[in-house]
Parts: C-alpha cells; sequence; structure tokens
C-alpha cells in the first residue's frame, strides 16, 4: 500500500556545509520537516496560489547552533518537483567519486569532503551556518547526522526509475525544503509518484514507502538527528 514516501528531506539527501570541517564528520544538512527543529524558519504564510506556489514571508536563518533553531514553522506552500537527474556527476568524477556507486562519507578524504559539502551548498541553495556551528565546523549538529544518514541511505542505494544516479540536487533543487506539507492528502499522493514510482532501489527490491518510512515511520529525520 503506497502511503507517503520521505524525503530525499529523499533526497533524497542532504546538506549546506563547506570547508573547515575534519574528514570523517557527517557533514550536511536537510530540510525541516514537521515535529524536528531546523535552522529555517518562516514568518507569516500568506497562501495565494495553493500547492505548487512559494507564499511564506521571509525566512531567517539563526546564527549559532543549529542545534537550537526554536520552534518548528508552519508548512508551507511549496513548488514541488519530480526528482530528476543531477547536473553534479562530473563535478563529483572530479573529486574522484563515483556517482553510481558513492562511498560511505567518513572514508572520503578531506579533500573530497571540503568539495562535497560545497556541492551540498549548492544543490541545497543553503550555506555552511545552515548545518554547521559557527567556530566549531567539526562538532556535532542535528543536521550532520542528518545529511550523513540521507547520503547513505538515499543517494548511495537509490536511483531515478532510469537507472540515472541520485544525488542531493535530484530532490532538492537548490531548495532546502522542498515538500509541500499543507495538504497531506496531497502529499502522499505526489510522494507515491515523485518517490515510490520514480525511484529504485539498486539492490533490485521493489520501491515502496517503507524503503524510506521504515516500520511505516512518518518522522524518521527526528530519529536521524538524534
Amino acid at each position: 500500500m503506497k502511503l507517503i514516501h520521505g524525503v530525499l528531506s529523499v533526497a533524497l539527501l542532504v546538506a549546506a556545509a563547506c570547508g573547515g570541517a575534519a574528514a570523517g564528520t557527517p557533514i550536511g544538512t536537510s530540510p525541516p520537516s514537521p515535529g524536528t527543529a531546523g535552522p529555517v524558519s518562516t514568518t507569516g504564510p500568506t497562501p495565494s496560489g495553493g500547492p505548487g506556489t512559494i507564499t511564506p514571508g521571509p525566512s531567517s536563518v539563526s546564527s549559532g547552533s543549529p542545534e537550537s533553531a526554536g520552534p518548528v514553522p508552519p508548512p508551507v506552500h511549496v513548488d514541488m518537483k519530480a526528482p530528476v537527474a543531477s547536473t553534479m556527476l562530473a563535478d563529483l568524477d572530479a573529486l574522484g567519486i563515483d556517482a553510481k556507486n558513492l562511498p560511505p562519507m567518513n572514508r572520503l578524504d578531506p579533500k573530497a569532503l571540503r568539495g562535497v559539502m560545497k556541492l551540498f551548498t549548492k544543490a541545497l541553495g543553503g550555506k555552511c551556518a545552515d548545518c554547521h556551528l559557527e567556530g566549531d565546523f567539526a562538532a556535532p549538529t542535528r543536521r550532520k547526522k542528518i545529511a550523513t544518514k540521507m547520503w547513505s541511505e538515499f543517494a548511495a542505494t537509490m536511483t531515478l526509475a532510469d537507472g540515472s544516479p541520485l544525488f542531493c540536487d535530484s530532490c532538492h533543487q537548490g531548495r532546502i525544503v522542498q515538500l509541500d506539507r499543507t495538504d497531506k492528502k496531497a502529499l502522499a499522493k505526489w510522494m507515491d509518484t515523485a518517490f515510490v514510482d520514480g525511484l529504485k532501489q539498486k539492490s533490485g527490491k521493489d520501491t515502496e514507502c517503507e524503503t524510506c518510512h521504515v516500520g511505516m515511520e512518518m518522522k524518521f529525520l527526528s530519529i536521524w538527528g538524534r
């Protein structure tokens, strides 16, 4: 039964960070989801176009630790876009990384890791402080933990339905927030089409809601970020 498929927050993957972290440190960021705190906050959503239109007021990123960004913002209208072929394959190749066979993030050498983090910021339209603790890039943060899981659970294990490699930009496409949660039924239907039908597992197993929502845990990002 098709329900709600998780981010690729499938993402599929991802993170907003740049150089300065030690090799082997989980790096990255993920889109905020209901029930999870994150550094992105919105004020005064003013719906005017229904789902498919971004209508929140100005957004801001808190300074200091991404762990203490305040209350979770209310759902906002977001122009949801189906996963597409990554435009960063050549960039990954230049870093010595095979997009079709991503290595564990903690095995990347320092130079490759810094390059990957720059790709994260571009893929999500974010910046280092969206994920890192300013002044201590090696410090563990919620979003770094989530990004590492997205790398290993989504990007490294799944592809587009046609077999094309999946990377952060495939789903995020320049946005940290990529899912419109204002209408849960519409979101579930969209996820069935975009994620369940639009992605496949490298293992050959069928892609279904529980591929990401193990045990139908809807707020798995909260678990990943602990």
